[in-house]
């Protein structure tokens, strides 16, 4: 008997995905995110647009569905320097970070990123961050600049979308072992801690819309009162006997 290509897609483990977004105390939202699918591979992509007037909000809404759909087919790089080029059709370009991820049964995790939205992995038993923020902050830390310096500095982007391109935007791959990925603005990896995060994931790992939206739920205002704009994004592999269907949020 000829395997036809609607045997292999039924073979294929599913990938779940949840995705959760809290608005912040400042409205209106900023954040944007979308899904798309096609056979087994799920393309993701989480967008952090930089204040809240209408340029913003409007452009972070709009561009994570074009980073999906140029990633599914020509790949992450092309996708964000896309949406990055869509800036410029504003008198002033929005500042927006973004993380865009394509997971693919059997293949590892592509990521691709600018600014400081971030990429997880959970392998069952620790969370690892895969990504690396494109912050103020962290370049000093890199350049040997005392901590205490330097975490001044973690809300200063220094790059966006705007300036995505082949020098600009950050790229891994997380291994196909790993079985769950979160991607997430920075008003949840701003209020959540690490520890909190990971056992978010322990508790909830085979529900992956449970995990977002206990991961939003989780980031809690700061010492001044403001909560930011969270939004998360979790794709998993569904256990065996989960069967073919998969859950979008």
């Amino acid at each position: 008997m000829t395997e036809t290509s609607t045997d292999r897609a039924a073979d294929m483990p599913a990938i779940r995905v949840g995705m959760a977004q809290r608005p912040g105390t400042e409205p209106p939202c900023a954040d944007g995110y979308d899904v798309q699918r096609r056979g087994g591979r799920v393309c993701a992509a989480v967008v952090d647009g930089a204040g809240h007037d209408a340029a913003v909000v409007r452009y972070a809404r709009i561009t994570p569905p074009v980073i999906t759909h140029i990633g599914m087919t020509m790949g992450g790089l092309a996708a964000l320097t896309t949406a990055g080029q869509m800036a410029h059709a504003y008198d002033v370009p929005p500042h927006a970070s973004a993380v865009y991820a394509r997971m693919e049964p059997g293949q590892p995790t592509a990521i691709q990123w600018i600014g400081d939205c971030r990429a997880y992995g959970w392998d069952g038993t620790a969370l690892t961050r895969w990504s690396t923020d494109q912050t103020m902050g962290e370049y000093l830390r890199r350049n040997g600049v005392a901590v205490e310096i330097a975490e001044h500095h973690d809300n200063w982007s220094r790059t966006g979308l705007a300036q995505a391109g082949a020098a600009m935007c950050r790229e891994a791959q997380i291994p196909a072992a790993v079985r769950l990925v979160l991607l997430v603005t920075d008003g949840v990896s701003d209020q959540v801690g690490h520890e909190w995060m990971e056992a978010l994931c322990r508790a909830h790992a085979a529900e992956p819309q449970a995990l977002a939206d206990a991961l939003v739920a989780a980031a809690e205002a700061d010492a001044e009162g403001y909560r930011d704009d969270a939004t998360v994004i979790v794709l998993a592999y569904a256990p065996a006997s989960a069967g073919p269907g998969g859950h979008r949020g």
